[in-house]
């Protein structure tokens, strides 16, 4: 059973995060495919009305996305690139499997 993992980033603005994706597009590609092999199953980010950004995801489990997480490399600096101005907070919500979903 999977698990969504939201992830606040404070600080981080619209304009800021898609200038620092497309400026760091190696390191983008290589988080996403040390993601996808640990246990990513959909990532994306997306912004609020007050234009505070958020990471949306699926992940296998919260055991998996805490060991990519604490463990990649990269993350920081493009965090920290991006404009963060403290830790992110993480929120996981297990998926419920039901007739609807899709």
């Amino acid at each position: 059973m999977s698990v969504i993992v939201m992830i606040t980033l404070p600080g981080v603005g619209e304009e800021r995060l898609l200038e620092v994706n497309r400026s760091h597009e190696a390191a983008m590609k290589r988080i996403i495919e040390d993601g996808q092999a640990r246990g990513g199953i959909h990532h994306a980010f997306a912004v609020a009305e007050d234009g505070s950004c958020v990471v949306i995801d699926e992940w296998t489990s919260r055991e998996a996305f805490d060991a990519f997480f604490a463990e990649q490399q990269e993350i920081p600096e493009v965090m920290r690139e991006a404009g963060a101005t403290g830790s992110p907070t993480v929120t996981t919500y297990r998926v419920l499997e039901t007739s609807d979903r899709f």
